[in-house]
């Protein structure tokens, strides 16, 4: 196995590495020669692509990053496996979501085992409805129930969200009767019919089917696609649980005509009010938009210069007025209504929600997302990109801190090389925050 470990380079070195992946890569045969058959590229190929790419973070100079980024994008679109990555992308949305069909819509409901969540997470805003709403589609799928969402007790907003803007998550199952089951956690052995999970987030969720578990038949094909396995996975449950319904199908294509994306538009997501007073530290302005001009940038080292557009969302009216005064020569797209019809401003309501679900959308179809991964909106914006790309790790800068899953309680790290002077230096902070994994990643769904 080749290890490429960067360091800072200069711009010499760099232009000798890329040539090294090009002399590589013609080596082992993966190279496209005019004329020679089309090939399918092998998984060690994508694997060493997507180890690329993951090492390229690691390089400190913000400008040797940039270009080393450039050549790999570069590279990476004239292997011409670009058309079968994107095919393969589609099977595999394509078998899950025939899974969660097939799940949902069972031949005989009466009989069929049923999974009962409750959507009265106190507190919970759209971005935490809908993991938690995804995190027992998932629960159904591996212990193979049909999901059934409750009424009651419920969040005044939820039904709004799940019966008046999206599809029913099933078409004929959507009641049910009979003895229940409460439990903290489902297991895949349970016998009894109806079965009720009730929502703590507070205690470490042990199933085998919790995140970063995967089914064994589509692991590996989901390891050579993306950088975030974990990410895609959890998109295609939430790319199910929001397929808008015709009303709101309506509005989105309404709303993607007011946007140029015919040229490269950036989606900045910004998260105050609420948010701010117990879950994430302020982010300026600024800080956002550096990350923009850095994409800009790179895209331009391999393109014609472009007019600098982004699509500006957030729940403070005040940002998009500032982002207006500061940076006047970008073509800035914003709603200020949907703004100040934030749900902070003026609760969740069927106003607030519908602009909600918009601006959602018209972010998942930027070419770049810069955003906080503190926020649930945020990673939802990431995990629906992966939905409708395949590969969206990417795609999505965060500000703050990494994509992560709340029901996944650990985080794996794959060592590279070994590096005393670096373990010594950042163990003890890395065990100060999370629990360390060195075993394999498991798959456990049949």
């Amino acid at each position: 196995m080749i290890c490429l470990v960067f360091k800072k380079l200069n711009i010499l070195g760099l232009f000798v590495l890329s040539i090294l992946l090009v002399c590589y890569l013609y080596h082992i045969k993966l190279l496209h020669i005019p004329g020679e058959e089309e090939l399918i590229p092998t998984y060690e190929y994508e694997e060493l692509r997507l180890r690329l790419f993951r090492n390229l973070e690691n390089i400190v100079d913000a400008e040797e990053k940039l270009f080393m980024k450039s050549q790999m994008e570069q590279l990476v679109e004239n292997d011409n496996f670009g058309k079968w990555r994107q095919q393969e992308a589609d099977q595999l949305t394509s078998l899950v979501q025939s899974a969660l069909i097939r799940l949902q819509n069972p031949p005989d409901c009466q009989n069929a085992k049923k999974l009962l969540c409750h959507l009265n997470k106190y507190g919970c805003g759209v971005g935490c409805l809908v993991h938690h709403t995804a995190y027992c589609l998932i629960t159904a799928l591996a212990t193979r129930r049909v999901l059934v969402l409750s009424d009651e007790p419920t969040w005044h907003y939820i039904n709004l969200a799940f019966k008046q803007f999206f599809k029913p998550v099933s078409s004929n199952c959507t009641d049910f009767e009979g003895p229940v089951k409460k439990t903290l956690q489902v297991s895949p052995n349970e016998t009894a019919t109806l079965v009720e999970r009730i929502s703590d987030w507070k205690i470490t969720h042990t199933q085998p089917y919790n995140p970063p578990s995967l089914p064994t038949f589509l692991a590996d094909r989901i390891f050579r696609l993306t950088r975030e396995p974990d990410a895609w996975w959890i998109g295609q449950f939430i790319g199910y649980l929001m397929r808008p319904n015709e009303n709101v199908n309506q509005l989105l294509m309404e709303a993607q005509k007011s946007i140029d994306f015919s040229t490269p538009v950036v989606g900045v997501h910004v998260r105050r009010t609420d948010k701010l007073i117990r879950e994430a530290k302020y982010h300026s302005i600024e800080e956002y938009m550096v990350q923009v001009e850095l994409w800009f940038r790179k895209y331009e080292m391999s393109h014609s210069p472009v007019r600098r557009k982004i699509y500006l969302m957030t729940d403070e009216p005040k940002v998009l007025q500032e982002c207006h005064e500061k940076y006047p020569h970008y073509k800035i797209y914003d709603n200020m209504t949907i703004a100040k019809a934030a749900p902070f401003q003026l609760g969740y309501t069927e106003e607030s929600l519908p602009g909600i679900i918009k601006e959602v959308h018209l972010l998942t179809l930027t070419d770049f997302v810069v955003c906080t991964q503190s926020s649930n909106v945020c990673r939802m914006i990431y995990e629906l990109m992966h939905f409708k790309h395949g590969d969206a790790s990417g795609m999505v800068h965060s500000v703050d801190v990494p994509w992560h899953d709340h029901y996944r309680r650990s985080i794996m790290y794959e060592p590279v090389v070994e590096d005393l002077a670096v373990v010594n230096s950042y163990a003890t902070k890395l065990l100060n925050h999370v629990n360390i994994r060195t075993s394999e990643r498991e798959t456990s769904f049949n």
